[in-house]
């Protein structure tokens, strides 16, 4: 005989917590751009409705709950990749911004309470003066009794800011000179660590801002600015592909040490502005032997990850054939070194160099790997990266239909708006320099029912001496 305790309660499933935080991350976009009425806003809503309720068919409540940097529904942690990388990025900096431990949907609300919510949302302030105090005493006038919002634990909300990403930047690069000039000191790698966690968690509030970053292109010190930018993109790129934390630092270190052997390469071959003879092309290609071999040699005092050495040995190599050096085992290149082959590329084409006379946009680069991909890249990580960098990746310059010209500072994450990210005018449509404001290209005008804005054409800085990189630091300050 079956009794209650032996009975199997059923829990709610993790396809089904997913759906939700998806939906609500889908009606939170929408409502920034449509009328609660709009016919595709409403349509989002019912699906969201449509979950809760799939929801509540095993439980009395959803609480949507942020703890140590992942996100629960009810007791399932979700897991982060690709795939909804964006719905947590969004949803994270909605939750950071307003201070949100918690939001809670009990059974029976309704599609109406979820509308009134989300709007309500939407018109709030997110400026440091507003925090989650004030946000709760509005909140409690909007009327949505079955839907309720907690606060933060004070020990888990941790100030980040992109103003503080710009020093974290800058000192990596001071960093990584005096960790690559070390030959009979300490390489401290614990501060490398340190740094790369303070990367990880600028990325987990501000990805755009830090990839934009990496805009800088130092052309003096190009090894180590390179460096930064790779280890950078290796970081956005890995949470992209749902690498865990520990497995990220990991990364972080690899990407940080990847070129670590040019630093024994002549610089007449490294910075030579022509054609490498034969002789000095051997020797450039030497350069991944270089790395491998010193960081081996110091794994002994030194707490270099193994991952790193092959990074450093296996980062020019190409998934089918060519590329350097030469390696019998090209089928079993780590997953690190696919993810900095494709992120040291891109930097690379992006940078101004003695010897390239051409230096291509972040849009041209992008459409240029894909153009290679099959010789150059694993399509799967290929994929991912473009995805990550979107169609027009941050820091991308482009005149609008309007007269104007932006320099795009984010993506936007949703799929139907992949062609309109967010931009930081800096010409008018008189064709004036100025401090415009950011806009959003999904802005629509609701009389003429059109966007106000559109991308025609994308355009070169260089041609225009325009730094990009100046554009989105000084926006910050």
């Amino acid at each position: 005989m079956t009794t209650i305790q032996d009975e199997k309660i059923p829990e709610l499933t993790y396809k089904t917590a997913l759906e939700i935080l998806t939906h609500l991350h889908i009606v939170l976009k929408l409502i920034m751009v449509y009328e609660r009425n709009n016919l595709g806003f409403v349509e989002r809503l019912r699906d969201f409705g449509a979950a809760l309720n799939e929801g509540f068919h095993t439980e009395t409540e959803i609480r949507i709950q942020i703890r140590q940097d992942a996100f629960f529904v009810n007791k399932i942690r979700l897991k982060f990749n690709v795939a909804n990388f964006f719905v947590y990025k969004s949803i994270l900096e909605e939750f950071l911004s307003r201070q949100i431990g918690t939001m809670i949907f009990y059974a029976g609300v309704n599609d109406d309470e979820l509308g009134r919510f989300s709007a309500f949302l939407a018109r709030r302030d997110k400026s440091r003066g507003y925090g989650f105090e004030r946000l709760a005493e509005d909140f409690e006038a909007a009327s949505c009794p079955k839907i309720q919002l907690q606060k933060m634990p004070k020990e888990q909300h941790v100030e980040v800011s992109e103003k503080s990403a710009i020093p974290i930047y800058i000192l990596g690069v001071y960093h990584l000179k005096d960790l690559f000039e070390s030959e009979k000191r300490s390489m401290h790698l614990h501060l490398t660590r340190r740094w790369i966690q303070s990367l990880v968690n600028h990325l987990m509030s501000h990805e755009s801002f830090l990839i934009g970053l990496t805009n800088i292109k130092n052309f003096q010190e190009y090894t180590l600015n390179h460096s930064v930018n790779v280890c950078i993109l290796s970081l956005a790129l890995g949470r992209h592909l749902g690498l865990s934390r520990p497995d990220l630092i990991e990364l972080g270190i690899s990407a940080c040490l990847h070129d670590v052997g040019k630093f024994e390469v002549p610089n007449e071959v490294l910075d030579k502005p022509g054609k490498l003879t034969p002789e000095e092309r051997t020797v450039m290609e030497r350069h991944p032997h270089f790395g491998a071999g010193k960081l081996a040699g110091r794994r002994k005092t030194e707490e270099i990850p193994l991952a790193a050495i092959q990074v450093a040995l296996e980062h020019h190599i190409k998934p089918a054939s060519g590329g350097y050096p030469k390696y019998l085992r090209r089928k079993q290149v780590s997953l690190f070194s696919k993810i900095v082959k494709v992120i040291d590329y891109y930097d690379a084409i992006t940078t101004k160099r003695v010897y390239r006379p051409k230096t291509f946009t972040p849009e041209e680069a992008l459409r240029l790997m894909q153009k290679n991909c099959e010789d150059e890249f694993d399509p799967l990580i290929f994929k991912a990266f473009a995805r990550m960098m979107g169609v027009y990746p941050v820091g991308t310059l482009a005149a609008l239909n309007s007269g104007e010209v932006g320099v795009v500072i984010e993506n936007n994450p949703l799929p139907f708006f992949t062609y309109r990210p967010l931009l930081k005018l800096i010409v008018d449509a008189r064709g004036r320099k100025y401090d415009g404001p950011v806009v959003d290209l999904a802005e629509t005008d609701p009389r003429m029912k059109t966007f106000r804005r559109t991308i025609v054409k994308t355009l070169d800085p260089e041609k225009y001496h325009i730094s990009v990189a100046d554009v989105l630091i000084a926006r910050v300050h």
